[in-house]
Parts: C-alpha cells; structure tokens; sequence
C-alpha cells in the first residue's frame, strides 16, 4: 500500500507516493502525510544484539 505525502519546500499538488514501511524516514526528512490517518505510528524494532561498551565509544 502507498501513502501519499507532501513537502513544505514544494508547491501544492507535488505529492510523491511512497510505501508504508518507508513513511517514518520520509517524515524525517520533512515530508507529510497527506491523507490524514493513512499511516500508523509505529516505532523501529529494537535491535537484535547489545553493544560493547568499545562499540559505542
């Protein structure tokens, strides 16, 4: 399923479709959803593995 979003640096009716695994990023980079409520929030997963205390450093 698509979603489609916009840009505050874009005119109106320049809406791009994008997939919705991939609205999060594109909301990170300052794109919005246009159809409201099309998208759930959802948050990342949690990564698999613990970090070293070298690892983050």
């Amino acid at each position: 399923m698509t979603v489609r979003m916009q840009h505050t640096s874009l005119p109106d009716g320049q809406d791009i479709n994008v997939a919705d695994i991939s609205v999060a990023s594109y909301e990170r980079m300052g794109w919005t959803v246009v159809d409201n409520g099309a998208a759930p929030k959802t948050t990342a997963a949690a990564t698999s593995r613990r970090r070293t205390a070298e690892e983050n450093s």
